[in-house]
């Protein structure tokens, strides 16, 4: 049964939409004393999951096949069934981002451990359409693709951050003061944190990053 943590989540700020603010309402330490408030098994699977949710930038060099492999070691322990969804929701985003960087690549059908879940078979035997067949699963599709074929990298990202942003609201509108509520502020405020960091004396060299994360020949699920 879920832990209900009233007085934790009383005393969590709104989150403003990260696409509408130029402030973070709680500190990273505030927000890791808050936290801590968690019991012990809660925080850990917090953490642990984390690994595959946040949007900090993983290293270039690390594989497909390393973070498949990640992602079945975070897995392989029991997770809250909503953060087992939100892990899944973010590695089934991320499968769909490759596959489609590939094919604007010209390159054929994946095989092998490209990606997770359960689409990767459908997307493999459906290279050819537009959106794989899975335009009522993911209806972001056409317009991540546009913003490939624009190298609009920066809204690429925005796409994929809102995406996520409204499936942690979603969950945090259906648990109330339980745990559930409490991750999806964690995950919300990654992604404004991440979002905000993108300020003006930085904005032209993290646009360059981002234009080769999507047009390089070394995508992976982290990018």
């Amino acid at each position: 049964m879920t832990r209900r943590y009233y007085q934790l989540v009383a005393s969590l700020p709104a989150l403003p939409d990260f696409r509408q603010t130029r402030l973070l309402p709680l500190s990273r330490r505030r927000l890791e004393e808050r936290l801590s408030l968690l019991h012990a098994d809660d925080l850990e699977e917090l953490t642990r999951a984390e690994r595959l949710v946040s949007w900090r930038r993983q290293p270039v060099s690390r594989t497909t096949e390393e973070v498949v492999a990640m992602y079945d070691e975070v897995v392989a322990d029991s997770l809250t069934p909503a953060l087992r969804d939100v892990l899944d929701f973010r590695m089934n985003m991320r499968t769909v981002m490759v596959a489609l960087r590939q094919r604007r690549q010209g390159k054929a059908a994946p095989s092998g451990r490209w990606g997770t879940g359960p689409y990767t078979r459908m997307i493999e035997s459906r290279w050819a359409e537009a959106e794989f067949g899975l335009g009522a699963v993911f209806p972001w599709i056409p317009e991540a693709q546009a913003f490939l074929e624009q190298g609009d990298a920066m809204e690429l990202e925005k796409l994929m951050m809102g995406q996520s942003w409204k499936k942690l609201g979603q969950i945090s509108d259906a648990h109330p003061f339980g745990f559930e509520q409490v991750f999806s502020f964690a995950y919300k405020w990654d992604i404004l944190h991440r979002w905000l960091s993108y300020d003006a004396e930085k904005a032209r060299d993290r646009f360059e990053e981002l234009i080769l994360e999507v047009t390089s020949d070394h995508q992976n699920l982290f990018a």
